[in-house]
This record gives C-alpha cells, sequence and structure tokens, in this order.
C-alpha cells in the first residue's frame, strides 16, 4: 500500500501523462479529466505493492488505457455521445497548449488522432511517452512483433498525411 506522500507524488508526477493518454482515447478534454480521477481514485485504492516508480508508470498507463476503452464502450457513454451537439474536433482545436503555438506539431497531432485506435496508442506510447517496442508489447499485452508492424504502418500513414502538409519532401 503506498503512503499519502507517495500517491501525491505519483500525482504529481503522472497527471500530464494520463491526461495525454485520456485525451488520445476520449478525443475530448472533459472525458479525459474524469479519467485522470479515475486513475489516481483507483491507484489511491489500491493495496498492490509497487516494486518501484517504473512499475507505478506502467500499472498507471494500464490502468488509463483499461478505463478508456471501458468508458468509450459503456452504455451511458453511448447514449450521451448520440445526445451530445458539441463537436470533438472543436475540443481537439483546445488542446494548444500542449504544443506550444508549433504549427508542425499540431499538424502531426492532428494526423496522428485520425488514426485508427490501435496505430495511435502504439503511436502515443512510443513517440509521446518514450517506451521502447518491448514496454508497448507488455503494456498492451500483445507481441513484440505485432508493436512493430502497428507502428511500421502508422509511420506509412502518417507519411502520407502530412505529405501534403510539410515542404520537406
Amino acid at each position: 500500500m503506498i503512503s499519502k506522500e507517495e500517491y501525491c507524488q505519483y500525482v504529481e508526477k503522472y497527471a500530464n501523462m494520463v491526461l495525454r493518454i485520456s485525451v488520445n482515447y476520449c478525443k475530448s478534454i472533459p472525458d479525459a479529466e474524469d479519467m485522470v480521477q479515475e486513475v489516481f481514485l483507483k491507484l489511491y485504492e489500491t493495496n498492490k505493492d509497487f516494486q518501484d516508480d517504473e512499475y507505478v508508470k506502467r500499472w498507471i498507463i494500464r490502468v488509463t488505457i483499461n478505463l478508456c476503452k471501458n468508458y468509450l464502450k459503456s452504455a451511458w457513454r453511448q447514449k450521451i455521445h448520440f445526445f451530445d451537439s458539441t463537436n470533438t474536433e472543436e475540443n481537439l482545436d483546445n488542446l494548444t497548449e500542449f504544443f506550444e503555438e508549433d504549427k508542425e506539431k499540431m499538424a502531426l497531432y492532428r494526423a496522428v488522432k485520425k488514426l485508427p485506435e490501435k496505430y495511435r496508442s502504439v503511436v502515443h506510447l512510443y513517440y509521446y511517452e518514450e517506451y521502447p517496442i518491448r514496454d508497448i508489447a507488455g503494456i498492451l499485452q500483445k507481441k513484440e512483433t505485432t508493436i512493430q508492424t502497428r507502428l511500421m504502418r502508422a509511420r506509412n500513414m502518417l507519411k502520407e498525411q502530412l505529405k501534403g502538409a510539410w515542404h520537406d519532401e
């Protein structure tokens, strides 16, 4: 069981990461903020003995992904989504603070968010959270070759999407 001091340190250290992952899945800032609260509530309530900080980080990522997936397929979300008149594109346009007004980063983020979820999550963990392929395979509970294939396909999709947006090619 973690102490209150450790808990506060984990919240301070990992809250932004959990928010980024949640936005990546939920595509809505308010929903992502709810996921952050849920994740840290689970951390607070857990009786698990954590080996080290890296283990805690992986546990938090796994819980975040599972909570987001469960939320997205929940009956509650399906009903609310049907009646929700706000556009998810408008919600994501408010994320400029993550990109420090950098147009290239924003273009890349927009391209990444258009990827199917299985590719988007791999790209996020590899590039934004800087996990090696072996660790991503463990977090997502997939084979390393599957992660490598998804990463390669995602790169190809991003290359096609960004061809016109960037003048490098």
